[in-house]
Formats: C-alpha cells, structure tokens, sequence
C-alpha cells in the first residue's frame, strides 16, 4: 500500500473549496491594477480602506472575552470561506495568525495576491477592533511575508515602545 499524504490532499480540498472561479480571477485582476497604477503606499492605504470598508459592511457581535471575539471572527470568515483565525493576547498586544487563506489560482502571482488579501485583512482586521473598543491609536499591521499558509497580524500600541 502507498503512504498517502493525508495533509496535502486535505490542503488541496480546502484551496479548490475556497476558489471561485471567475470571482477569483475578477478580484486578482483588481488586485494587480491597484498596485500596479498606484505607488506602493497608495495602492495598501486604499485595500486597507477597502477592508475596513468590507468590516463596517459586516461588523460582528460585541465580543466580551478574546475567544469570543476569535469565534465570531471565525464564524464570518467561515462565511466566505476565507480560512480561520487565532488570537493570542498578553498584556502588550494581540497576534492574529490568519490560517488557510484563499490562495492566487496561478503560482506566479501568489506573491501580488498574499500582499494585497494581507492589506485589506489589515484594514479589516483593525477596523473589527477598533469597533469592539480598540483605541484608535493602537494600530494592526501584518508581518509580511506570508510563511506556511499563514498571514500573522501584530495589534500593538506602538506609543508606548
């Protein structure tokens, strides 16, 4: 009998699931035009606004504790198929490790995709916070680059450094 390995088809369902062909492709192609029209300060600033745009669209419950805001999190991500998300909190900042992004349906542009679905998670990430009672000089910014399919996020008061 051959080793089958389980993860990578696991992996493989999860990435044909969460695309949606056409969609997909119509965003990418919006992806690439902002940051190829734009300089790269612009092209982030305006996915983070379209971000916190899409979070003012959809805003969640209000979240008592960290797991609650996590599972809410995670309900609305399940919603679009966008993969999930862990909170870790201490005292000085929060880390979100965004899991099982949707990915680019071409390899080549992996990079231009994971940038950009990064920057308007930042904006969306940080305006869901801000909502929940977040300070709005605390700021959310990701960690780039994306590593093992994981997109992390720091919200962190950077004052007080």
């Amino acid at each position: 009998m051959q080793d089958i390995n389980t993860t990578w088809y696991e992996l493989d369902y999860y990435r044909q699931r969460q695309f949606k062909a056409g969609w997909q492709d119509l965003i990418e192609v919006v992806f690439s035009g902002i940051l190829a029209s734009a300089d790269a300060a612009d092209s982030r600033d305006f996915l983070r606004l379209m971000g916190s745009n899409l979070a003012k669209k959809l805003p969640l419950p209000e979240a008592e504790t960290v797991g609650e805001l996590e599972d809410a999190l995670n309900a609305l991500l399940r919603q679009f198929d966008w993969g999930r998300v862990q909170i870790e909190a201490n005292g000085e900042q929060m880390i979100l490790t965004h899991y099982a992004y949707p990915h680019s349906a071409d390899p080549a542009n992996e990079d231009v995709w994971a940038l950009s679905f990064a920057t308007v998670l930042e904006g969306a990430y940080d305006a869901w916070l801000l909502a929940q009672g977040g300070e709005p000089h605390v700021s959310l910014r990701w960690h780039s680059p994306a590593k093992d399919n994981t997109l992390v996020f720091c919200y962190r008061n950077e004052q007080h450094r």
